[in-house]
């Protein structure tokens, strides 16, 4: 575990960034180059993408790169200073404990990504904050991070926050962090495989699919969840179709 204590500042720093870039790039490419006639039936929005929301979008994602690189940074000062609840035995909870971990911060995200999310479409933080994430009508990969510098400190913030309340050892933390910027980037594709059948059925209604997020950015409101719809079903903000 000396390994993971020398050199955690590298993984609490670049781990998203890295992960974004290769996880945002691989589903442009395999969904907007290499499959893209193939899959054409299955874009959400028939419309192609623009040059300018690209580029946009790939501002912005640089930006908020940034952001969580250095709350990343600041992730590692914390646990370096004892402030956190990360350790390094994974024997010390147990080992059923690391696959609890993993749920227990998506849990957690998901609820703070839906009251956030909430907050940011009050009107006067959307026209100055969140619109510049709902420029994109018709999302894509590169969505997902495409946020006004004041977002990306909000939802960067949730990763300092969730190591100071909940026990987690860097495995686990990487498994979700890497769910998290897979979830977040396969919601904004802009693709959906699933028919209205599966995302219906009893044991999936509470998944969010990819459709859902689109929605969102379609028309605005409703589907205010990530990984799912919990929050959104509670608070009667839920849009099927």
């Amino acid at each position: 575990m000396q390994f993971i204590d020398k050199y955690f500042w590298v993984f609490s720093t670049f781990l998203v960034p890295t992960l974004y870039i290769l996880v945002a790039t691989a589903f442009y490419l395999l969904m907007y180059t290499w499959k893209n006639k193939e899959w054409a039936s299955h874009k959400i929005q028939p419309e192609n993408l623009t040059t300018t929301q690209l580029k946009r979008e790939l501002l912005y994602s640089t930006i908020s790169l940034g952001i969580f690189a250095g709350t990343g940074f600041l992730v590692y000062g914390l646990y370096k200073n004892g402030l956190t609840q990360l350790y390094l035995n994974p024997a010390h909870f147990g080992f059923p404990y690391l696959f609890v971990s993993v749920l227990l911060m998506i849990f957690f995200h998901d609820m703070y990504f839906y009251w956030t999310h909430r907050l940011l479409h009050f009107p006067g933080l959307y026209r100055s904050i969140h619109r510049v994430h709902h420029l994109s009508t018709n999302s894509s990969p590169f969505t997902s991070l495409s946020f006004h510098p004041v977002e990306a400190i909000i939802q960067a913030a949730v990763l300092p926050l969730m190591v100071v309340i909940i026990p987690a050892h860097p495995y686990a933390l990487f498994v979700f962090l890497f769910y998290m910027v897979y979830k977040n980037v396969r919601g904004h594709a802009g693709f959906e495989f699933t028919t209205a059948a599966t995302r219906n059925a009893k044991r999936n209604f509470l998944h969010s699919y990819s459709i859902h997020h689109n929605i969102h950015h379609a028309h605005g409101r409703a589907n205010y969840g990530l990984y799912f719809t919990l929050w959104d079903r509670l608070m009667k903000t839920f849009r099927k179709e």
